[in-house]
């Protein structure tokens, strides 16, 4: 069996995912404060791209 380190494992990249939504709430926050509507899509998009990261993986890329 190969040995993963954290990063190589489901918890990993859940834990990443989890860390770019983070930014991403930031970068929606730096949006609203700035009064830019830009910045605002781009944490969303980010925010969407980190939540559908998972049932991507499982359901599509390492279908069985």
């Amino acid at each position: 069996m190969e040995n993963k380190g954290f990063w190589g494992t489901k918890a990993g990249h859940l834990t990443l995912a989890f860390l770019v939504i983070m930014a991403a709430f930031v970068l929606i926050m730096a949006g609203l404060a700035a009064g830019s509507d830009v910045l605002c899509a781009a944490g969303f998009l980010i925010i969407v791209a980190a939540m559908l990261y998972s049932p991507v993986e499982v359901y599509i890329l390492k279908k069985k």
